[in-house]
């Protein structure tokens, strides 16, 4: 949780229109007209009683990591600011659900808070309201947020967003068992708008999807209609010993499909060299082994050339 100011409190610790302006160049932000965010320590006189305040609640600043993740922490914060002013019957579904589930996103798909009201149904620049029914077996809340079920968050996720948002965030309950694909499907309303696609994502969602990377991957060999494509597969030498465990090894052919992102390095406690390194003697190894292996990193699965490679190379082996 964050520190969310609105124009009247801060004008009611004594803060002039001067005086906002003057924290906007500092420790606050504004995220939307009237609403500002504290966004940072500082050491300014003037703002101590914004920083005392924060600290009497013992609330966070909010997280920067100077990457897209900077997108979801943003909109996180813009859904802190509409926590009070929801009109009655209003609850948080899709991507603000799912951030709110403690979901992570594969990359920003939305930049306004989203919210179901049966009744309503309006598209603002930081707030879009569906026109939805809601029965109580999907409504929850989550400290002081009501919000959709993450079975229904989920469902919603794969009706109304590409299989690239939703096939994520569902491989990711799964893995963390907060679902599985059986209560998911019996839950799918039939002939509602988008059931079919709800359906596909279901069945392209994986708990042995690792990262979101892996994910998207699996919706990309879909688009491209590779198939046979079996995730965290164990490959073996020639004589039987074991190499590694892949992200995507064919269930007929000796092809072998990597997904590096930053966190196989970066978060990898010996360093990035070493993990370098180990990742290098890996990939010998299962060539030598006589596996064809493609290396994907982030921005590769947004190319098409990567996967009409893999799709080449399936093609020789039949």
């Amino acid at each position: 949780m964050v520190s969310v100011f609105r124009s009247k409190e801060l004008h009611n610790l004594g803060f002039t229109e001067a005086g906002i302006q003057g924290a906007l160049s500092c420790c606050l932000r504004r995220i939307r007209r009237g609403h500002f965010v504290l966004y940072s320590p500082c050491t300014t006189t003037e703002h101590k009683p914004l920083h005392l305040l924060h600290d009497a609640t013992a609330t966070d600043y909010p997280r920067q990591y100077g990457d897209i993740r900077d997108n979801s922490e943003w909109l996180k914060v813009l859904i802190r600011s509409y926590a009070d002013e929801l009109q009655s019957g209003a609850v948080f579904s899709h991507v603000s659900a799912a951030l709110i589930h403690g979901l992570a996103p594969p990359f920003p798909a939305t930049e306004s808070a989203e919210v179901i009201r049966p009744g309503m149904h309006r598209a603002k620049k930081t707030l879009r309201t569906r026109d939805r029914a809601l029965n109580s077996e999907e409504l929850a809340e989550i400290g002081d947020l009501p919000v959709t079920t993450i079975a229904r968050t989920l469902l919603d996720l794969a009706s109304d967003y590409p299989l690239e948002v939703s096939v994520p965030y569902i491989s990711e309950a799964l893995r963390r068992g907060l679902t599985s694909c059986e209560s998911l499907r019996d839950s799918i309303r039939t002939g509602t708008r988008g059931c079919r696609q709800a359906v596909q994502a279901i069945n392209l969602a994986s708990p042995a999807h690792e990262s979101s990377a892996e994910a998207l991957c699996a919706v990309k060999f879909f688009r491209f209609n590779i198939t046979g494509m079996v995730p965290q597969i164990n490959a073996y030498d020639l004589s039987g010993k074991w190499i590694a465990r892949n992200d995507f090894q064919h269930d007929k052919h000796p092809l072998i499909v990597e997904v590096h992102g930053v966190g196989k390095y970066y978060l990898n406690a010996a360093g990035p060299d070493q993990a370098s390194s180990a990742n290098h003697e890996r990939h010998m190894k299962l060539l030598n082994a006589g596996y064809r292996v493609f290396n994907l990193v982030w921005a590769d699965l947004f190319r098409t050339s990567e996967f009409a490679r893999i799709r080449a190379a399936l093609a020789e082996f039949d």
